[in-house]
């Protein structure tokens, strides 16, 4: 990736000095009137060119992880609808004191509605000995190829809210992020609401589809 953006940054180098001897050559000094426009233009273009590779190589990394649940598949156990966690309940009413009188001309436009699911479900890698991360699962309304097709949110459906690991006996909190092989968990999705169905992806690889039962809203 360093090596593509010395090169792509040497090319526009190259470039610029080629543009200016030709301005030069052709129109003499009236040509050079010309030059900082040309090159405010190709600064504009080289910058929506290196954010796009930039972000096309931290989206590949992303998928590069996601290959160590490539061919997994899920045992589902439950899926349910909860109420809000109370977490979330307590962060809403201390968002709506310190709001006061204010939170009436704002009904929270950027927060979207959520319904909440918890799925009981075991994983199961087909390398059981390469190490996954159980909070960076995502549900989507279709399966999905790259991550490039959730930019506009059209398809993604819900996001991991908490993540519990079975130990054996009970599920307990997840201390340590990373597991290897097989794992029980008990997952919490925050989902848009009127979701019926989803794909469960590990970043942009898909492991299965979820039933979601009616939230019915609850509290």
């Amino acid at each position: 990736m360093i090596r593509l953006v010395l090169i792509i940054i040497a090319l526009s180098l190259a470039l610029v000095s080629g543009i200016a001897v030709a301005l030069h050559h052709y129109w003499g000094w009236k040509g050079l009137i010309a030059f900082p426009f040309l090159l405010i233009a190709l600064l504009w273009g080289g910058k929506i060119l290196v954010g796009n590779l930039i972000k096309k190589f931290f989206l590949s990394m992303f998928s590069l992880k996601s290959r160590v649940l490539r061919e997994a598949t899920m045992n589902v156990h439950s899926v349910k609808a909860i109420p809000m966690p109370k977490l979330e309940l307590e962060d809403d009413d201390h968002d709506h004191s310190a709001a006061g009188d204010d939170h009436d001309h704002d009904e929270d436009a950027d927060d979207e509605p959520r319904h909440y699911f918890q799925v009981d479900v075991t994983i199961n890698p087909k390398d059981e000995n390469r190490v996954w991360e159980p909070g960076e699962f995502i549900l989507t309304s279709d399966r999905i190829k790259s991550l490039e097709e959730l930019e506009d949110g059209s398809k993604e459906l819900g996001t991991t809210h908490e993540v519990l690991i079975w130990n054996g006996t009970a599920f307990g909190p997840d201390e340590d992020g990373k597991y290897p092989g097989q794992q029980r968990l008990l997952i919490t999705f925050a989902v848009k609401p009127n979701s019926s169905k989803a794909w469960l992806h590990y970043y942009d690889e898909p492991i299965g589809t979820l039933k979601l039962p009616g939230s019915h809203h609850l509290t």
